[in-house]
């Protein structure tokens, strides 16, 4: 199936989205329109360079700010989680739109927000069980589980052995989301299939990142490997570059981090599930903009919005046969029909994913 929402990515990048710090960013040529007074967004985030969730979002937000002409600035608090409260109040004070990721940031906002009543927040990856009730306040959940349904299905139909591979961040109801929707778009494409699973413990160790992936491969037989690790899952492209075998990335596009600074790494990359948060947040940014945003509501985008898809470049155009593209186009159709439903792992109880997990251990 064709996607609808046009890919920001290539576009963004090369332009110097990865600049550590990101400084002001004003816009040139951009029409922010009569029917807003707003003047600049801030991205606030733990830290940009994983080539991947934080600096994809940036890339959109970067690149909305200079098509609207406003001031566009990232502003990164680092891993000191006390940190996360004074950025946001610093940010919203002086900042007319505030971007930001996850349920921490949204729940010390829920102290807050009243006392900017005039600033837009818009927040973004926010679990789907959370209850919006701040007025000013935009939120998107993805729906990740839909995206990696096709990624499992896509890995089982590259793999020769029957055994693929996913290396994860955390053991927590998010990062399981993934693995929920990998399993089953695997179990879909080969019933017979395993899925190797192990969690690095956190999203900076690359070394045991790239452990585990070697692990996967020599003891599981595992042949395309796929990351859920976020910078610590850079070291799983390495093993696979050593062992000769495929590898998927996350967010965004991973393949085009490393096309030019590392081919090697780049051409083991067979695609990526991307959470195409450059998209979405390019898309409310300008329609908050044009005051179309219906804040105080929460979305849900997955498959069908184009959000939550594989990284269709040419890569995988060449890498992957027709027969098995043909297939997994069908998969997006019966998924943005409701034809196929995908299950997730946010309400699922706790015994039901573990017996899920242990089904298909090689």
């Amino acid at each position: 199936m064709k996607k609808t929402i046009a890919s920001l990515l290539a576009l963004t990048l090369a332009a110097g989205a990865l600049l550590a710090g990101c400084g002001d960013q004003k816009g040139a040529g951009g029409d922010t329109s009569e029917k807003s007074d707003l003047r600049n967004v801030a991205f606030i985030t733990g830290a940009l360079g994983d080539k991947s969730f934080a600096d994809l979002a940036w890339a959109g937000v970067k690149k909305a700010g200079e098509d609207y002409g406003i001031e566009a600035k990232a502003v990164e608090y680092g891993t000191d989680k006390a940190k996360i409260a004074p950025t946001l109040l610093d940010t919203a004070e002086n900042y007319d739109i505030v971007v930001f990721t996850g349920n921490e940031v949204i729940e010390t906002l829920e102290q807050y927000y009243q006392d900017y009543p005039n600033t837009k927040f818009i927040g973004f990856d926010i679990d789907p069980d959370y209850e919006l009730h701040m007025e000013n306040v935009f939120a998107i959940t993805y729906m990740q589980h839909q995206g990696e349904f096709l990624a499992g299905a896509l890995a089982q139909k590259m793999s020769n052995t029957g055994t693929i591979g996913c290396v994860l961040g955390n053991d927590s109801t998010g990062i399981n989301d993934f693995l929920v929707g990998y399993i089953q778009g695997s179990t879909y494409a080969n019933p017979e299939g395993k899925v190797a699973s192990s969690y690095v413990g956190g999203y900076t160790d690359t070394a045991k990142a790239k452990e585990l992936a070697l692990v996967q491969i020599s003891q599981s037989g595992a042949d395309v490997l796929h990351q859920v690790a976020g910078g610590a899952g850079l070291g799983l492209f390495s093993a696979c570059q050593e062992r000769k075998v495929w590898g998927i990335g996350v967010d965004a596009d991973q393949r085009e981090f490393f096309v030019d600074s590392k081919p090697e790494i780049a051409d083991v990359i067979l695609t990526s599930m991307t959470k195409r948060n450059d998209t979405s947040l390019y898309k409310t940014i300008g329609e908050t903009i044009k005051g179309e945003t219906p804040y105080g509501t929460k979305v849900k985008w997955g498959v069908k919005e184009g959000a939550t898809v594989l990284a269709e470049n040419d890569y995988y155009q060449k890498q992957v046969p027709q027969e098995t593209r043909d297939y997994i186009d069908g998969l997006e159709e019966k998924i943005s029909s409701g034809e196929l439903k995908v299950q997730t792992a946010y309400g699922m109880e706790q015994s039901a994913f573990v017996q899920m997990r242990d089904r298909v251990k090689p």
